[in-house]
């Protein structure tokens, strides 16, 4: 690579070479021109000059005297004079013998001048074997042509005195160009002192000295690069301070975190992690650039990751490594290039949470025969007491069926948070599950005044699912709509939509508020309570629904607007339809 001191000084040597020779060039052909022009004129001027004494030898026809004379005045002159008549017989000459010498009537400047007109031209002479420069002029007396009149001189001497004139401006040229190189030398160092000062600076800096200043002893443009390079310096110094406290304190908080915390390419292989995620390792050491599932040795992993390279939203799922149970949350860093994990023990909240479903099945096992009993000791008593205490059995016996239902509920959805529970998948033909669901509900709807639609599509006549699993959602869902309705009519309808089913159940009731939407799937939640004890709700019908659902590999979602009414959406995987 060429240093700008290199470069800058021979791009001034470049513009000298060409300017000099340019000079020299034009110079040449100018003053070659200009003193040829001269010398001409100089010649046309003797020629002149020498026509009065030439022209009565010319009239007299005395060529003896003629050649003579000419030859004297030639050696006088130092230059070749030649005498021509009109037939371009040579009539005498200073250097040669006449009558040995050629006719000349073929000669340009000859031709020109018998034509009255002054000529010159330039040509090689083979009488006397040299370059010469002729000039020819028309000798006239009475304006009457007698001859030509022609004087020449030989031109290595004036190429000898062009050369040497033009060696004076060449030499001249030289020691201009040498002032010029000297003065584009130390120009160069003015320029390119600073700029390698600068370079040099940038190297400090980008090896991490940030003290490194440049300097410029100039009160240009260079002196305000190098104030705004260091300008510069002291901001980034500032700002790699600022990066390099910022990445500590994140360090030390990820390091602090309790929960395992992992970064890795999307291909899986780990950046970045702390010693939580080496717990969760069970004590093995991970290493950078390995993939996360050779420390933990679960098939989800890998599916999480394959699923990441096409979703751009986090996941969030329960995993379980050996005895320990991990919420693994995943989502993308660093525009999709990288992947958080946040592993956090939830091994303990399993513990309890299995105690508590325990407690709620054993609980509601022991409770449903007494209540049972109860029941039935009250149905007994109910014909036997007067009407005064009849209505006090009848506060009792509702209450009573309150407490049964909640404890069939809450068996119901333990069981379907077993994970071995199996899906008795079968055909089920929709028109008749349907027919079943209305007569289950025509008591009800009548005392209502209430109408239950079914809208099924002409190309639906059956869906693989379980009967009885499926058939508890509908109760619920039917059930809640009838108790929160007052006029108007119930809707299922249920398209086809390519590779599943969609099922839309809607009501005209007293809707549900926008800030209840997202919660009315969770366990014993209720949007008004004192509402739910008159209707004699569990707060668990709609979260069997949802793990009903789910253990369908389906989505179920709800759209509401109080007072108007809601619609519940169940997407179920069509599995085989006929």
């Amino acid at each position: 690579m060429k240093h700008i001191f290199t470069k800058i000084f021979l791009g001034f040597l470049s513009v000298i070479l060409i300017f000099t020779l340019t000079i020299l060039y034009f110079s040449y052909q100018i003053i070659k021109e200009s003193y040829q022009n001269n010398l001409k004129q100089n010649l046309i001027n003797i020629n002149h000059t020498l026509e009065p004494e030439l022209m009565p030898y010319l009239i007299d026809n005395n060529t003896h005297e003629l050649d003579s004379l000419v030859k004297f005045l030639g050696n006088n002159l130092k230059a070749r004079i030649t005498l021509i008549n009109l037939a371009g017989v040579v009539l005498a000459d200073s250097k040669a013998n006449p009558m040995n010498m050629e006719n000349h009537a073929d000669r340009p400047e000859i031709i020109s001048a018998l034509t009255n007109q002054e000529a010159s031209s330039v040509r090689h002479s083979f009488t006397v074997n040299k370059d010469m420069l002729y000039v020819a002029i028309p000798i006239k007396s009475d304006g009457k042509l007698l001859g030509v009149s022609r004087i020449s001189i030989y031109m290595d001497e004036f190429d000898s005195l062009i050369n040497k004139l033009i060696f004076k401006i060449l030499e001249l040229l030289i020691y201009v160009a040498i002032l010029i190189l000297l003065f584009a030398a130390l120009f160069s160092i003015r320029i390119t002192k600073p700029i390698n000062n600068l370079v040099l600076t940038a190297k400090l800096l980008a090896s991490g000295d940030f003290k490194a200043r440049a300097t410029a002893n100039t009160k240009d443009e260079l002196k305000l690069l190098a104030d705004v390079f260091n300008n510069m310096t002291e901001k980034l110094e500032l700002y790699f301070n600022q990066t390099v406290q910022q990445k500590e304190e994140l360090s030390n908080i990820i390091y602090s975190i309790q929960e395992g915390l992992v970064v890795t390419s999307t291909q899986g292989r780990i950046i970045q992690f702390n010693p939580g995620f080496t717990k969760a390792t069970n004590g093995a050491t991970p290493l950078v650039g390995k993939f996360i599932w050779e420390y933990l040795r679960e098939n989800q992993i890998a599916k999480i990751i394959k699923k990441m390279e096409s979703s751009t939203s986090a996941i969030t799922t329960e995993i379980q490594i050996k005895d320990d149970y991990f919420l693994c949350s995943v989502n993308h860093i660093n525009t999709n290039k990288e992947l958080v994990f946040i592993f956090s023990n939830i091994s303990e909240l399993k513990k309890f949470e299995n105690i508590k479903k325990e407690i709620v099945v054993n609980v509601s096992h022991e409770l449903r025969t007494p209540l049972t009993v109860i029941k039935g000791y009250l149905e007994t008593l109910e014909d036997d007491v007067d009407e005064k205490n009849r209505n006090y059995i009848k506060i009792i016996k509702n209450h009573t069926d309150r407490l049964i239902n909640i404890v069939q509920d809450l068996l119901t959805i333990s069981q379907l948070e077993e994970k071995n529970l199996k899906i008795n998948y079968e055909s089920i033909d929709l028109s008749k599950f349907f027919i079943n669901i209305n007569e289950t509900f025509i008591n009800k709807l009548r005392e209502k005044d209430l109408a239950l639609k079914i809208e099924l599509d002409n190309n639906i006549n059956s869906i693989v699912a379980d009967s009885f699993k499926l058939e508890q959602v509908f109760i619920n869902l039917i059930d809640n709509a009838i108790k929160y309705s007052e006029t108007g009519e119930i809707t299922i309808n249920v398209r086809n939509n390519d590779e599943s089913i969609r099922f839309e159940i809607t009501d005209t009731g007293i809707g549900i508020p926008e800030k209840d939407l997202e919660r009315i799937f969770e366990r014993f939640y209720t949007v008004d309570k004192s509402r739910s004890r008159q209707m004699a709700g569990t707060g668990l019908g709609l979260a069997i629904v949802k793990h009903i659902v789910l253990l369908h590999r389906g989505k179920i979602t709800v759209e509401s607007t109080t007072g108007k009414g809601s619609r519940f959406i169940i997407v179920l995987p069509s599995g085989n339809l006929n």
